[in-house]
């Protein structure tokens, strides 16, 4: 369950203004285009993927890259702290990210049942650019997760993915403090912040 909580995420905003509901159906189309190839490619798979950690890594890579963006997840997760990291470790903040993300997150899904995951219809949108699609996973030791996805549309058209809270947890925020602490913890440098966040994922992985 903690890898669940912690895989899935990858990604990660809070941003302002109001959307169609045509647009937040088009949303949850994206969503769902996500889940059934999580479905399909993923865990029909999972007997094969459990004993090949590279290629599994490799589908999951595949399709969240349609939905998330790795380099600006990292950005939000670092926060204000962002402006003061060189290029070289911005680069390696958001690869050690992505990398450990993928792993587990792929580890987790081997975890679903297939035939358990339902995307619900629209509820209520807040008046802000995101649009919220809620889908229930369950799991096939009996557990019952819900994961809200928050998607936006970015300037080209597509639906990205900008947070995600996970049975009332709001990883994006979470993420950020964590980073923060970390900064705190190492004095306000960035080298030794980054060091400690690696070793943080790699604990979770």
């Amino acid at each position: 369950m903690s890898k669940i909580l912690t895989g899935v995420l990858c990604v990660f905003a809070l941003l302002g203004s109001s959307l169609t509901w045509s647009n937040a159906d088009e949303a949850r189309e994206a969503v769902i285009k996500v889940v059934e190839a999580f479905r399909t490619d993923i865990v029909a798979d999972k007997e094969i993927l459990a004993k090949d950690p590279a290629l599994l890594e490799s589908r999951v890579n595949k399709i969240l890259a349609n939905v998330v963006d790795f380099d600006d997840f990292s950005k939000k997760v670092m926060g204000k702290y962002y402006r003061r990291a060189s290029s070289e470790q911005r680069t390696r903040f958001a690869n050690v990210t992505k990398d450990t993300l993928l792993k587990t997150y792929g580890r987790s899904l081997l975890e679903l049942d297939a035939d358990r995951i339902n995307v619900l219809p629209l509820g209520p949108q807040g008046r802000g650019k995101e649009t919220k699609v809620d889908v229930d996973f369950q799991m096939e030791s009996g557990g019952m997760l819900n994961i809200t996805f928050y998607m936006e549309q970015s300037k080209s058209g597509n639906w990205l993915l900008s947070n995600i809270v996970i049975n009332n947890i709001n990883f994006g925020l979470t993420f950020r403090k964590q980073f923060a602490i970390m900064m705190e913890q190492n004095r306000n440098d960035i080298e030794s912040a980054i060091s400690a966040w690696r070793a943080s994922l790699a604990k979770e992985s």
